[in-house]
């Protein structure tokens, strides 16, 4: 196997980043370069200026190809928000082998129901996740294939997204260079780099707190549950305390960064926090609990719907593995405290792992999501080659078939991706 070159975008609605990385002939994957810039023409995660967008990411996809000495014409983007919607579908088919041995064509053939589904002309499925099986009745089965049996049920979660936003990034990625873009669903690939398979057996969620959208993803028994998001994040307290101290964006943003408190009763009663004025006037200093007073009923409004929207999907899951916050918005002090107290989950602030070559300022929370997508394309590589060598007698977890476009079933059948 030839070292293959790819990369990853995530086109955020505060940044732009882009990671380059290299899968070498043992298959490891080791990070070239990552680059960023400040986001323009992208509001709540969705392209609302196609010129602006393009300037940026040609910008930060130029500059990760000098870095990394290469180029390279296929790219890995992910979407999230209020735009996805996950849907719970059920593929029933009948077992027809002389030996009622199931095969992999079976199990083909049960996905292929469970996402014939009815859907709106402005939606299309972009992942199917598979959560388990069940074999003439007996349910919880993780791979069925070879049990005998006469009815196979594979019970699914179906990722759908906006056909005119995933359209309009793809248009955009195309006038950059890329002659073919891949969609991954944004906190898919968060909980592929930061949560073990542990984790996600004994239940957990996880939240990425971007600029303006939050993304939620919760696990139990192993598979994904719930996928969702709303388009509220951390930029939204920095404009709650420019309009109420009056102060720009950019100030307000310090002070955020630097004094903000999301969770009142963290916060000293005595502490003060210094306000900077116009030029030519003395700052002013006010308690750190009025700053925390503007802060907290935000982040406690993001939290509550993603709670709420959690409860209403999954109302008897149970997420013993707590919930790991993410994203830049997780370094908010108070984040965790807060979290906890709405989910009623213990907390933990998540980081992505260290991959080769990565320098470790980068195993921060808000580099998870472009991370996360790097080594989702890496094992969508790996798949597809290791498919190619093992031929019509390999592994069908990770091998793949035609139906009129081709699609790909790996990593232990969690995702079958509409390319």
């Amino acid at each position: 196997m030839a070292e293959k070159k790819i990369m990853a975008l995530d086109i955020g609605s505060s940044w732009v980043r882009a990671v380059i990385g290299s899968v070498g002939r043992d298959g490891t994957l080791m990070v070239d370069t990552v680059e960023e810039r400040p986001s323009e023409g992208v509001s709540r995660g969705a392209i609302t200026n196609i010129e602006q967008c393009l300037r940026t990411v040609a910008s930060v996809v130029q500059e990760s190809e000098l870095q990394a000495g290469t180029e390279v014409d296929s790219v890995v983007f992910g979407v999230g928000g209020s735009r996805i919607s996950t849907i719970a579908s059920q593929g029933v088919v009948g077992i027809t082998g002389r030996d009622q041995a199931i095969t992999r064509e079976d199990i083909y053939r049960s996905l292929d129901v469970a996402k014939a589904r009815n859907l709106s002309k402005d939606r299309e499925i972009i992942h199917t996740l598979v959560q388990d099986f069940c074999v003439d009745g007996k349910e919880g089965i993780k791979s069925p294939e070879n049990s005998i049996g006469h009815r196979l049920e594979t019970n699914v979660l179906l990722v759908t997204g906006d056909v005119d936003s995933d359209e309009t990034a793809k248009k955009v990625l195309g006038r950059a260079g890329f002659s073919s873009q891949r969609i991954v669903l944004e906190s898919l690939a968060d909980a592929g780099i930061v949560l073990t398979d542990e984790e996600k057996e004994v239940g957990i969620v996880l939240v990425n707190i971007g600029g303006q959208v939050t993304n939620m993803i919760a696990y139990s028994n192993g598979y994904p549950v719930y996928a969702g998001g709303v388009d509220l994040g951390s930029d939204d307290v920095t404009s709650d305390i420019s309009k109420i101290l009056g102060k720009t964006h950019a100030v307000s943003e310090d002070i955020k960064c630097s004094s903000g408190c999301c969770y009142i009763p963290s916060v000293n009663p005595t502490d003060m926090v210094i306000i900077p004025q116009v030029p030519g006037l003395p700052a002013i200093s006010m308690p750190k609990r009025e700053l925390s007073k503007i802060i907290e009923p935000r982040m406690a409004e993001i939290f509550s719907f993603l709670k709420s929207d959690l409860d209403r999907s999954c109302p008897t899951a149970q997420f013993a593995g707590g919930i790991v916050l993410v994203g830049g918005g997780s370094l908010l002090s108070g984040v965790s405290e807060l979290a906890s107290e709405i989910f009623r989950l213990q907390p933990r602030i998540g980081f992505p792992k260290a991959l080769h070559g990565l320098d470790r300022s980068f195993i921060d929370p808000k580099y998870t999501t472009v991370l996360g997508l790097l080594q989702s394309e890496s094992e969508r590589y790996l798949a597809s080659i290791n498919g190619k060598r093992r031929g019509s007698g390999g592994n069908w977890k990770n091998s793949s078939r035609p139906e009129g476009l081709f699609t790909k079933i790996s990593r232990f059948f969690k995702t079958v991706t509409k390319k």
